[in-house]
């Protein structure tokens, strides 16, 4: 099966100045409707309810710069949290040498060989936290490392901060696959203000083909205009 294309804008001005211009020429369309309908009968009643309802649907939308902010802040949490757990993941092996020293099979028990790979990894880290949280329980190791001067809490937070890792995790993605569903929702919204826009100017080059100063009212600039069509037979909105 095909994926579905992305969706595009249908313009290159930013957001708020395609706003503010559907504002002014929709003042400016109700003020000549009635030369656009004896032309095109499409554009009566409800275009431009229509068309308002369009703009200030797309006004509600949060800007993109607020989702972005968000993607970071729950980027910036998580990183905060593995650094944690990366701390306390050296923590406990610092005291593993100290019960065990020279002892290379307890570290490779305890994780010390995986660290590197794991250390900035939100899916390895956890599993590694994990690991060491289970040798560290085991009655083998725990009195050795407690005698030493790890704190029972410590390890409890190997798995407590694996769990949160985890979590947080889930956090961060669910922020970036926000963020990618309300863009697509904002510019179709977007489009769909646009798309209002270009009818009337399309229309607008019929019904003022005498009269510049009212059509340049209903300009779009050819670079940010989508594919021109047929000035008498405008895309039905």
């Amino acid at each position: 099966m095909k994926h579905p294309e992305e969706l595009k804008r249908l313009f290159t001005k930013p957001d708020e100045e395609v706003l503010q211009q559907s504002d002014v020429q929709l003042i400016s369309f109700q003020e000549n409707k009635e030369l656009f309908v004896a032309r095109f009968p499409q554009l009566a009643d409800p275009f431009a309810d229509e068309w308002a309802t369009a703009t200030s649907t797309a006004r509600e939308f949060i800007p993109d710069f607020e989702a972005v902010n968000e993607q970071a802040n729950e980027t910036q949490i998580l990183e905060t949290t593995m650094e944690q757990g990366r701390s306390l993941f050296q923590t406990v092996i610092l005291y593993v040498q100290l019960a065990f020293p020279n002892d290379s099979a307890v570290l490779r028990l305890f994780g010390q060989p995986q660290y590197d790979s794991a250390r900035n990894s939100q899916l390895k880290l956890p599993v590694l936290l994990r690991s060491t949280y289970k040798q560290a329980s085991k009655e083998e190791y725990k009195p050795a490392l407690l005698a030493k001067g790890l704190k029972e809490e410590e390890i409890g937070m190997l798995n407590g901060l694996a769990e949160a890792i985890v979590a947080q995790d889930v956090a961060q993605q669910k922020a970036k696959k926000d963020r990618s569903q309300a863009a697509s929702v904002r510019i179709k919204t977007m489009n769909a203000v646009w798309e209002k826009m270009a009818t009337v100017c399309q229309c607008a080059k019929l019904v003022f083909q005498n009269d510049a100063a009212k059509y340049n009212l209903f300009l779009l600039t050819d670079s940010e205009a989508p594919a021109k069509e047929d000035t008498t037979n405008p895309p039905n909105t």
